[in-house]
């Protein structure tokens, strides 16, 4: 049922916006780790007869411990516009001697969703890597790494504000949400700037998704230079992105989420759009199918 997101990674793969650069934007310590990103850059490749926007990088970490250190393996999840795309995770042997430095590379390929335009997209992607090994006295650890890409080398770097979950109790039980449960669908009322709408909880969309209606009945304006995405499943192939208005679902209200405008034309029920991953994954989610009952935690 889920519409998703087409993107192929390996090794490894929210809109508003300043563009800024900082310092420690792709450089920062670690656990026993100092790294830095260095050779970021964007180009097309074809696969499987289509192209796609292939953004790479170098990630140089230093062992900064008093003896040698092994990286046993990494774990990689990406995002673009605020919308996760991808899990990885691989083994690494690798010994890193205390003061030594050891390079690591990383690319992922999104797909391009218009053949008649130039394949290269606007904001580069976010990573958030995590290695783990054994140090000192064979004691074991875990380096989180966090960085948001440019486009290219020396290209400012697109920030975008976090999702933001804010909690205005209104009932006995907040975590509650008035679902209706349907043959192998969950409907959620909601409300977006202030409309009600009707929006189907997908855990297999990776973005929210509005129709064109709806987004015009909003006031969503698309500009002209809004990134757009390959889409798959019932509907159109491409949806343009755009930050929606805060977004209202039972006693929670979640701001700065990233929604596609698609067509939804040919979905069994009516629905004014899509509650994804993107906005699922704010959230503990228990759904009871037995008592047709849906509950959220803000985690």
């Amino acid at each position: 049922m889920g519409r998703r997101l087409v993107c192929a990674a390996a090794m490894a793969l929210g809109l508003t916006v300043t563009a800024v650069a900082r310092a420690g934007d792709l450089e920062g310590r670690s656990g026993p780790l100092a790294w830095r990103a260095t050779d970021v850059q964007q180009s097309t490749v074809t696969v499987d007869g289509k192209r796609h926007a292939r953004h790479e990088f170098a990630l140089t970490v230093k062992n900064t411990g008093a003896g040698p250190l092994s990286l046993s393996g990494y774990e990689a999840a990406i995002s673009y516009f605020g919308v996760p795309m991808n899990e990885m995770a691989g083994p690494l042997q690798v010994t890193v001697p205390s003061g030594r430095e050891h390079r690591l590379s990383f690319y992922t390929l999104l797909a391009c969703p218009d053949e008649s335009r130039a394949c290269r997209f606007s904001e580069g992607p976010s990573w958030r890597i995590t290695l783990t090994g054994r140090a000192e006295n064979n004691t074991a650890f875990t380096a989180p790494i966090e960085l948001m890409l440019p486009t290219d080398a020396n290209v400012p770097i697109v920030r975008r504000e976090r999702v933001l979950v804010r909690r205005v109790p209104s009932g006995p039980d907040p975590a509650r949400v008035p679902a209706t449960f349907k043959p192998g669908v969950i409907l959620v009322p909601a409300s977006v700037n202030g409309h009600d709408v009707t929006l189907l909880f997908d855990t297999g969309s990776q973005v929210c998704l509005l129709s064109p209606e709806v987004a015009r009945r909003l006031g969503i304006v698309i500009p002209a230079d809004a990134p757009s995405l390959a889409l798959i499943g019932v509907g159109s192939a491409g949806g343009a992105l755009v930050q929606l208005p805060p977004v209202r679902v039972g006693d929670y209200i979640v701001e700065h989420l990233t929604g596609a405008v698609t067509s939804l034309a040919g979905f069994p029920f009516a629905i004014d759009g899509v509650l994804g991953t993107n906005f699922i994954e704010a959230f503990r989610v228990t759904i009871d199918h037995r008592a047709k009952e849906l509950r959220l935690e803000a985690r």
